[in-house]
């Protein structure tokens, strides 16, 4: 009983690790970008595996970039992808099951078997990371939502990388007016050059007159 709730437990605190679950993510994102390049090889029916096979090189550019419009954009191909999978099954599987060897040759037959296979593997695998990504979205939600938030490594900016950008901190605002003063209190601040032009043309009269 015990041994069951320290397992809940740790479970529990690894779903809640947002930087596991992105790791993860990635591992399988791997392995589906793996099963379209093998299930491209069939004969027929492949052209679903490379449309997956984009979306998730597409999403390795989300994840690496850190934008925000590209994990939104992601989150919705990831969805159309799953509705896309599903009416190829229903066009296609049945049609693929009952090839038979007296009408095309092995070589044939297996290649498109291995699409079929390799598309079943990726729809599991893409259906399954879905909840991955929702469990992902909830972390860098309430990521945000706690007060004062500090970014702890350079991750941080694809915790929100399903929502709206965040607010400057003050301490960026305070560095910003800090160095916002110290260049236009002196090198753009026309009043300065004014009293520097005043101060050299006083000079030079006096120094004429004393002449």
């Amino acid at each position: 009983m015990m041994l069951c709730e320290a397992l809940r437990d740790r479970i529990q605190a690894w779903l809640r690790d947002y930087d596991r679950l992105q790791y993860l993510a990635v591992i399988l994102l791997y392995i589906q970008i793996a099963c379209a390049l093998l299930g491209s090889l069939g004969a027929l029916y492949n052209g679903v595996l490379l449309i997956n096979l984009a979306i998730a090189l597409f999403a390795l550019v989300a994840i690496e970039s850190s934008s925000q419009s590209l994990g939104r954009t992601y989150a919705v191909l990831l969805f159309c992808a799953i509705f896309l999978d599903i009416f190829w099954f229903i066009l296609f599987c049945h049609e693929i099951w009952i090839l038979t060897p007296g009408d095309y040759t092995a070589l044939y037959i297996f290649s498109i078997k291995l699409t079929l296979v390799m598309q079943i593997i990726g729809f599991s695998i893409r259906f399954s990371s879905s909840f991955l990504w929702i469990q992902i979205y909830r972390l860098g939600l309430s990521y945000v939502v706690e007060p004062a938030p500090t970014p702890r490594d350079a991750d941080f900016d694809l915790r929100n990388s399903f929502l709206s950008p965040t607010a400057p901190t003050p301490a960026v605002l305070r560095q910003t007016s800090d160095s916002s003063d110290a260049l236009g209190g002196s090198i753009y601040d026309p009043a300065y050059y004014s009293s520097l032009f005043e101060e050299s043309q006083e000079e030079k009269t006096a120094s004429q007159h004393s002449v």
